[in-house]
């Protein structure tokens, strides 16, 4: 209960703001209009006392989480109090209204300065823009270190810019999305974001940067779990990353999470050219990394492309079959450029109906990636998908199935990819996946699978991946 409580402290803080404010304005204008307002007057500081103190005192039980600046949070505390001191005050002391008025204006701006840096982090209002520290080169210098020009034309118009990559693209990502919830001002899980030795240190659980390892780095584990995923960062309901900042978290990690390296990049007169590396390993580091973060990203696997080399290319589906989808809002979208292999997705496809799913049968022989994402799909659906033979990679995270539906997969011949994210599924239901020869991973995030399940299915199927969500994170 006092959890509750405390957490409604943002709610009502704005209720006496908004109410003072309003008997403020309330008695300039009975100044200039000789109006007689004071009934009005003293109700509105009255109230605006009352939901100040409950403010107050939620935001008392709130402080008591230690997730907050014990500096800044007095601060606040104590101008909060003041405030709905001076607006029981001016309720009983009319006399003097007008001089604690004034009082009350320059503590409801302190108060809400306060406020806004424990919430918004320090210097939001007036937010100076990064530095990005970044030298030009010209094309006609000779003194860059690490890209060889000679490649180039003399001809070509372009210029090298030497900068340091936490400072203009990490540091702006955290500070719009992280120093709200791990900064100076609220540090949640004892975790701070805002400086180079807090990131090191991690949190009070555990390490979330390993330098070369953004699988086992819950800076960017955390963003790519399930939004519905209670780790998942940042919080649902919370503007959340962009896949190009989600990426550029993962490869500054993936490069060594270097603080103050500074990288070259060439710019041509049209564009960026290139954007090598101080590291000499970072083309194969690339390389060893790609296919593991193309399966975490996003939480979706990569695209089965490299087994449907060998497959015949599918004729093209016709522009009525193209339409129909369309029209029942099915998204349907090219795996590649140079394929007619498609990918479905039901996203749109609300409310949700059997009927739809049969349509499949129409594109049956293209279809290799279906998506039933937070839809109420049942076993007997299954049925329908069971019969497509060419599905590689099948999403039923959060959907109604059980341990029968994973019955009627057997019957997949090419399923590779498997994500049953907070579904039904228990350990009897993974042992009828041994059957399924193709497949090479399984997400069983949040379902009633068990340790000893998963080692059982293990040891029989060893080339299996299991994805649970666990994250484990190496102490160094």
């Amino acid at each position: 209960m006092t959890y509750f409580i405390g957490h409604l402290h943002p709610l009502l803080v704005h209720l006496p703001i908004g109410i003072l404010l309003f008997g403020i304005l309330m008695m300039l204008y009975q100044q200039l209009t000789a109006k007689d307002l004071n009934d009005a007057i003293s109700l509105a500081f009255l109230v605006g006392a009352i939901s100040a103190l409950l403010a107050c005192i939620a935001g008392w039980l709130l402080a008591q989480s230690g997730e907050y600046d014990d500096v800044l949070i007095q601060k606040h505390q104590w101008t909060g109090i003041a405030t709905a001191v001076i607006s029981f005050a001016i309720y009983f002391l009319q006399r003097f209204r007008w001089v604690m008025v004034s009082i009350l204006a320059i503590l409801l701006t302190i108060t809400g300065h306060f406020g806004a840096t424990i919430t918004h982090g320090e210097h939001y209002i007036f937010r100076s823009t990064i530095d990005t520290a970044a030298t030009t080169v010209d094309s006609n210098d000779t003194t860059h270190n690490f890209i060889d020009t000679t490649q180039f034309s003399k001809k070509d118009t372009f210029k090298i810019v030497k900068y340091n990559i936490y400072q203009a693209e990490i540091l702006p990502i955290l500070k719009s999305n992280c120093y709200n919830c791990h900064a100076a001002s609220k540090q949640k899980e004892g975790l701070r974001l805002d400086t180079e030795s807090f990131i090191k240190k991690g949190s009070k659980n555990s390490l979330v940067l390993i330098a070369g390892d953004p699988v086992n780095s819950l800076l960017y584990s955390s963003l790519v779990l399930p939004i519905e995923d209670e780790k998942h960062m940042p919080p649902k309901g919370k503007h959340q990353l962009t896949p190009k900042e989600i990426q550029s978290i993962r490869k500054w990690i993936q490069y060594g999470a270097s603080f103050k390296t500074k990288v070259d990049t060439i710019y041509f007169k049209n564009g960026i050219a290139s954007q090598p590396s101080t590291q000499s390993d970072l083309i194969s580091k690339e390389k060893k990394y790609d296919n593991t973060f193309k399966q975490v990203q996003n939480n979706q696997l990569a695209t089965p492309q490299a087994s449907l080399i060998s497959i015949k290319n599918p004729d093209s589906v016709s522009s009525t079959v193209l339409n129909l989808f369309q029209q029942k809002k099915i998204i349907l979208s090219p795996i590649t450029s140079e394929s007619n292999w498609l990918m479905a997705n039901f996203v749109n496809a609300v409310p949700f109906e059997k009927s739809n799913l049969l349509l499949l049968k129409q594109i049956d022989q293209q279809l290799v990636t279906l998506k039933l994402t937070n839809l109420p799909v049942k076993d007997e659906d299954i049925k329908i998908i069971a019969g497509l033979p060419n599905l590689q990679k099948l999403n039923l995270e959060n959907t109604a199935i059980t341990n029968l539906s994973l019955e009627y997969l057997q019957q997949l011949p090419r399923l590779q990819t498997l994500n049953l994210y907070g579904t039904n599924i228990t350990d009897e239901g993974l042992t009828k996946l041994i059957q399924c020869k193709s497949l090479t991973a399984v997400y069983v995030w949040r379902t009633n699978t068990t340790e000893e399940g998963i080692k059982k299915f293990k040891k029989t199927r060893p080339s299996v991946k299991i994805e649970t969500g666990d994250f484990k994170f190496q102490v160094k």
